[in-house]
């Protein structure tokens, strides 16, 4: 294996279909290991700073592009359930631990990415040694009408592959609501960023936020939850919740003065070095590799 604080680069298959692009930054040095999830429309190409980050602080940190998204193969924006991202998460997880053996492993996931972990987390248990959550799309802020919800999901089931630009959508609404247009994909012209995403996809999004949370208890895992205070796209108070309700007690949530991008937003340092602290004190008393 390459040890080394520059960015390398992987693709992983899953099956014949299915090859999963990935970036990594592996320390001379290992303490641990990182898996990261991006978010809705993002690719790992966008969290080259986080990357470079923890592998100076001897932290192996794993970037994924999910299916449908970034440099990996797969129907942009559009999955017919979820599990399809559980199940190549968790083969991932897999190759991670052949990879490392004996090391202590963490998943991090922000928004969309947020909510596969914790779904991960109730359906594949002691997987991981830990999870961090950024902004998880749990339940969003806008208000949108219960009929369009369902019309959604019918949609889902008789026209599954049809897309629509969430960016516009997003616009639109926030516009309409909060007298500000944001938009949940911030790179307008980066080819890898993914812009519409299908029925289907919007309908799973819904369902497994719903799930997250009725299923909290089957949530055992030490977790941090990250939000902010000031997110246009996902609720503080719903993050916190959850937060409150993991039936374990080794948690811990913070919330920062900022928007949906903590990662990539100014005072990114502060939140990455309270990241960086709360995983060595996590991997501390973890049985590690020579």
């Amino acid at each position: 294996m390459k040890y080394s604080h520059e960015q390398m680069t992987g693709r992983f298959q899953v099956n014949n279909q299915i090859e999963l692009f990935y970036r990594s930054w592996i320390p001379t040095k290992t303490s641990l290991v990182l898996v990261f999830i991006h978010g809705a429309g993002q690719h790992s190409g966008l969290f080259m700073e986080l990357g470079r980050y923890c592998s100076q602080c001897n932290i192996a940190f794993y970037a994924l592009d999910l299916r449908g998204f970034g440099q990996s193969t797969g129907k942009r924006g559009h999955v017919y359930s979820y599990l399809e991202y559980l199940n190549d998460m968790d083969k991932f997880i897999g190759y991670i631990r052949h990879v490392h053996p004996g090391y202590p492993i963490f998943l991090f996931g922000h928004s969309f990415g947020g909510t596969l972990v914790v779904r991960y987390g109730q359906e594949c248990t002691n997987s991981v040694d830990g999870v961090i959550l950024s902004a998880p799309a749990l339940r969003i802020r806008l208000k949108i009408p219960k009929h369009i919800y369902r019309i959604c999901r019918y949609l889902s089931i008789v026209i599954p592959n049809v897309s629509i630009d969430l960016n516009k959508w997003c616009r639109f609404i926030t516009n309409h609501q909060i007298g500000s247009a944001y938009k949940i994909v911030e790179d307008d012209i980066d080819p890898f960023c993914t812009h519409r995403f299908s029925i289907r996809w919007l309908s799973e999004l819904s369902i497994n936020g719903h799930h997250a949370l009725k299923r909290v208890n089957n949530f055992r895992v030490a977790a941090l939850c990250l939000c902010g205070r000031d997110d246009p796209f996902i609720d503080p108070n719903t993050v916190q919740e959850f937060h409150d309700a993991i039936p374990v007690e080794d948690k811990k949530y913070i919330l920062f003065r900022g928007a949906h991008c903590l990662l990539r937003g100014d005072g990114k340092e502060i939140i990455y070095k309270n990241i960086v602290e709360w995983l060595h004190e996590h991997a501390h008393g973890v049985a590690t590799a020579p």
